[in-house]
């Protein structure tokens, strides 16, 4: 019986990957590939940024020249006029609306970037729950079968006259416990593989799908220092609104250069005369359009209020983004920590007590509620010890997130 214990507790911890028999099993890795391949919501983001890159590049453009065919006519004599006019790029104005367009391109992709991570963070905490999930099961799985094997030696020793009816009664009623949460912990299970389904493709299938990898494999983050440094240089939303500073400081010359006024040039042929007897020559001419009551005063005031108010949520984000990376630091190394620690001094001196309590009661020392009570510990532990794995695996998923990518060394 130890040695059957020891496979079992064994098996409770090697990962969930054993508990799919059948269907699809992915690892964390390959559920965000899926992720990024299938879901319309990040290929609606892709689209957003080129919906943007089409739509700020308009002002960027040159002119357009235009062509004008004029005939005037006085008594026998006609004049006809094919002319075209071109603005001068002077200013130097689209230049740095080309400029603005490209810095609000850089900072649509960090947002969408931010998105993306964000929604990815999501996958990942429900692939978490998932593992939690079978893992609970397959700890609680291997919990019963120990007692089911109890039983089976319990009933044999009724029918020698060795042991009592009350014995196998009050352990086949344990039986039934465990087998109750084995249950709802299945019931857990089919709802977290729903959830990680629902971030593939629409339509994909939940049955058979199942999260492969070890739930309590977590590794130890950073410094907190290093990773507030690395948030700031990685996170999108910070970048974004960097870029966003940039654009609207742009925006700003650009509009300042509204002051300087506006000259096109227009060149053409013209054809004079009458009926029998036309001359052709050609036309040239210039305009100035002078800045004399709008010189841009609404866009300069526009562009610096717009820079002022994206400096401003910038240096809140930063100061966000600080407080959540120290935070998140400490709650995924606290937690660690803390399932290790349990682990170490719950998990393995409670499967010692079962052992002890088996011993005690083939002497006779113990009767069988100390027996079950042994057995009842022992998977508590474990599956104390999956919570807290779980805990430290999220707060891991919630740092990564503070600091915009993996937040291990």
């Amino acid at each position: 019986m130890r040695r059957w214990r020891f496979l079992a507790t064994a098996a409770a911890f090697c990962g969930p990957a054993a508990a799919a028999a059948a269907g699809q099993t992915l690892t964390e890795d390959q559920a965000l590939d899926r992720l990024r391949a299938e879901h319309p919501r990040l290929e609606a983001l892709r689209a957003s940024v080129e919906e943007l890159a089409a739509s700020v590049r308009q002002p960027s453009l040159p002119a357009n020249p235009t062509v004008t065919f004029t005939r005037e006519d006085a008594g026998l004599g006609s004049d006809d006029f094919l002319l075209v006019s071109q603005e001068l790029p002077l200013r130097g104005r689209r230049r740095l609306l080309g400029q603005a367009a490209r810095q609000a391109v850089t900072a649509a992709e960090g947002r969408a970037a931010d998105a993306r991570l964000a929604f990815e963070s999501r996958l990942r905490l429900a692939f978490a729950d998932l593992l939690l999930a079978q893992s609970r099961e397959q700890a609680l799985e291997s919990g019963a079968g120990e007692l089911r094997r109890l039983v089976t030696v319990l009933e044999a020793r009724e029918r020698e006259g060795e042991g009592s009816r009350f014995d196998r009664l009050r352990a086949e009623r344990e039986v039934a416990d465990v087998e109750a949460d084995r249950e709802a912990a299945s019931i857990l299970r089919a709802a977290a593989r729903a959830q990680v389904a629902s971030f593939f493709a629409p339509g994909t299938p939940a049955a058979g799908l199942a999260a492969a990898g070890d739930l309590s494999e977590v590794a130890r983050p950073a410094a907190a220092d290093v990773l507030v440094e690395r948030a700031l240089a990685r996170r999108a939303d910070y970048r974004a609104l960097a870029a966003s500073e940039n654009r609207w400081a742009t925006e700003r010359r650009a509009a300042e250069r509204l002051r300087i006024p506006v000259a096109a040039v227009t060149g053409g042929l013209k054809r004079a005369g009458f009926a029998m007897a036309r001359e052709s020559g050609y036309s040239i001419g210039a305009t100035v359009s002078v800045p004399l009551f709008d010189r841009g005063q609404a866009q300069v005031a526009r562009a610096e209020a717009a820079r002022a108010r994206t400096g401003a949520e910038r240096r809140t984000l930063r100061t966000h983004i600080e407080r959540a990376v120290r935070v998140a630091h400490g709650a995924a190394s606290r937690f660690r920590d803390l399932a290790e620690r349990y682990r170490v001094e719950s998990v393995e001196p409670a499967a010692e007590l079962v052992a002890i309590a088996e011993a005690a009661y083939e002497e006779g020392e113990f009767g069988i509620l100390e027996l079950l009570d042994a057995h009842r510990v022992a998977l508590d532990a474990r599956l104390r010890h999956l919570e807290l794995a779980a805990e430290a695996r999220r707060a891991v998923i919630d740092l990564d997130r503070a600091v915009g990518g993996e937040a291990t060394p």
